[in-house]
C-alpha cells in the first residue's frame, strides 16, 4: 500500500509505503498542522508552569480543511516549564504528558527539590564512585531527574484534571525521601560492582571471546546514562546481573566448553533482538524492551545458576517467545 501525506490545500507532503517512517518525517509538521496556533486551539499554549489550562482529555475531535481529524492533548516538557500541544500519535501523547506531569509536579514542589539538591550534593563518595561516568553535577542531575521520575508519578496514573494533579502533589510528597535513599544505595552498589568487573575484564585476557562478549554486555548493561536510563523495576536487579558476570568469570577456567554452547544460544538471540531494535523508529514497544531483560535472566541461568531468576527462562522458551513477538508490528 502506498499511502500519500496531504496538508488543508491538497497538496501532497510526503509518501511512502512504510507508515512509520512517514510517521518519523513528518511528527513535527503534524503537530503544527494539528495545532494551528494558540489563538484558535485551547489545547496549544507554551510556558505554562502550572496546572491552569483545565481538564486534559485523551482525545478530541476538531475539523480541518473540511476533514474531521483527531488529536491527542500532550504537555511536553521544556525544562523549566512544560508547553501543551496536539499531537498526532495516542501512545506518543501519554508518553510526552507523563515527562511533562514529572515537570509540572517538580515545578509544584520546587522547595522540596531544592534541599534535595542540596542534600545530593553532600554525596560526595558516590560522586567519587561515579567518575568513569561523569562529574558529580551529571551524577546530582541524573539522580534527580530518576528520583522525580519515580516519587512524583511512578506507576500511577497520568493526572487529567488539576483536582488529580493536586492529590497526585501531595501523594507524591512523601516519596521523595524514601525513593531517594533507595536509589542511592543500589547506585552505590552498582557502582562498587561496576568497578569490580572492569577490573577482572582487564586482568583475564587468556579468553578473549568471553572478554569481548562481556566488555560489550557490560557497556550495555551499565551505560553512562543507566541511572536514567534503566526502568526503575529492572534498576535493582542490576547488582545481580553485575555479580553474575563475576560468577561466570569465576567459572571460566574449568567451564570453557560449556560457557560457549551457553554463549552460541546468548548470542543467536540477542543478535535477532538487536536487529529487530535497529528497526525501531520511535518507541520502543514493550514486549520488545522487555525481550531484552529476558536475555539478562537468560545469562544468570547459563553462567550464574546459584543467582537464581525470579522465573524459569532457557533458551528454548526465549526461541518460543521470539516467534511471537516477530509476528508483532514493530510500531
Amino acid at each position: 500500500m502506498n499511502i500519500e501525506v496531504i496538508d488543508d490545500s491538497g497538496q501532497e507532503l510526503a509518501s511512502g509505503r512504510d507508515l512509520a517512517a512517514l510517521r518519523e518525517q513528518l511528527g513535527g509538521a503534524a503537530r503544527i498542522t494539528y495545532g494551528g496556533g494558540a489563538e484558535d486551539n485551547p489545547f496549544e499554549r507554551t510556558g505554562l508552569t502550572e496546572w491552569n489550562f483545565g481538564d486534559l482529555p485523551e482525545q478530541v475531535k476538531f475539523r480541518r480543511g473540511g476533514r474531521e481529524l483527531t488529536g491527542y492533548p500532550a504537555l511536553i516538557d521544556k525544562g523549566e516549564c512544560v508547553d501543551l500541544r496536539l499531537l498526532d500519535a495516542p501512545h506518543a501523547a501519554e508518553a510526552e504528558t507523563r515527562r511533562g506531569v514529572v515537570r509540572l509536579l517538580r515545578l509544584a514542589l520546587a522547595a522540596q527539590f531544592r534541599q534535595l539538591d542540596k542534600d545530593l550534593s553532600r554525596e560526595t563518595a558516590l560522586a567519587m564512585k561515579y567518575r568513569t561516568f561523569g562529574s558529580a553535577e551529571q551524577l546530582r542531575a541524573a539522580l534527580i531527574d530518576a528520583i522525580a521520575t519515580r516519587a512524583l508519578l511512578g506507576d500511577d496514573d497520568t493526572p487529567r484534571s488539576q483536582k488529580a494533579f493536586d492529590k497526585q502533589k501531595e501523594r507524591a510528597k512523601p516519596r521523595i525521601t524514601v525513593v531517594k535513599q533507595a536509589l542511592l544505595r543500589d547506585v552505590a552498589e552498582i557502582l562498587d560492582l561496576y568497578a569490580q568487573v572492569a577490573a577482572r575484564l582487564a586482568a583475564k585476557p587468556q579468553f578473549p571471546a568471553v572478554m569481548r562478549d562481556e566488555a560489550a554486555h557490560l557497556a550495555a548493561l551499565v551505560p553512562a546514562d543507566f541511572i536514567t536510563a534503566t526502568p526503575w523495576t529492572h534498576l535493582k536487579d542490576l547488582p545481580r546481573y553485575l555479580r553474575g558476570i563475576l560468577k561466570r568469570l569465576e567459572k571460566l577456567p574449568a567451564s570453557e566448553q560449556r560457557d560457549s554452547r551457553g554463549l552460541a544460544g546468548v548470542l543467536t538471540l540477542q543478535n535477532k533482538y538487536l536487529a529487530r531494535r535497529a528497526q525501531v523508529k520511535g518507541a520502543v514497544p514493550a514486549a520488545l524492551e522487555e525481550f531484552r531483560w529476558h536475555l539478562e535472566e537468560l545469562r544468570i541461568s547459563l553462567f550464574a545458576q546459584e543467582l537464581k531468576t525470579p522465573y524459569p527462562v532457557s533458551v528454548k522458551r526465549l526461541d518460543k517467545l521470539w516467534d511471537e513477538l516477530a509476528r508483532q508490528p514493530l510500531n
